[in-house]
């Protein structure tokens, strides 16, 4: 599988020039560029692959598909923030009061897992259906 990446749409465009858009991801500053390889969870990178994937297949009005951009840079940032959360939890020793010390953050990671399911569905959806209307639903999600 090869690797991919993706600028934050909201960054400012480097002004060197790059022998090719590998060189210019390696080199961007992890605020500014989401990468395949900071998923090392396989689930994960499944994940954020498959949403960027059907991303590359919208297209319609600029402004919807650069508010669809920015709500799946958001998602990509969040999944990757959240990945030592995950390891963390998955690792972590059976004890007692454990339960109550993982209760916040398995909401929150659920949460997000929410979050990312449904837009990625509503991607999917706007990917089968590309109308107006389906487009702007998508951008249109919290």
């Amino acid at each position: 599988m090869t690797g991919w990446w993706m600028w934050n749409p909201a960054g400012t465009a480097p002004t060197r020039r790059f022998r090719s858009e590998e060189s210019l991801a390696r080199s961007a500053p992890d605020a500014q560029v989401v990468r395949s390889a900071d998923f090392t969870c396989p689930a994960q990178r499944r994940r954020a692959t498959a949403v960027r994937t059907d991303f590359l297949r919208v297209s319609g009005d600029p402004v919807q598909v650069a508010l669809v951009e920015q709500r799946l840079w958001t998602l990509l940032v969040a999944l990757r923030r959240a990945q030592p959360v995950r390891d963390a939890l998955a690792t972590a020793p059976p004890r007692a009061g454990r339960a109550a010390l993982v209760a916040e953050p398995s909401r929150e990671l659920a949460e997000l897992d929410r979050r990312f399911d449904r837009f990625a569905d509503a991607l999917r959806v706007l990917v089968s259906d590309p109308t107006p209307e389906q487009l702007r639903h998508t951008a249109a999600l919290d």
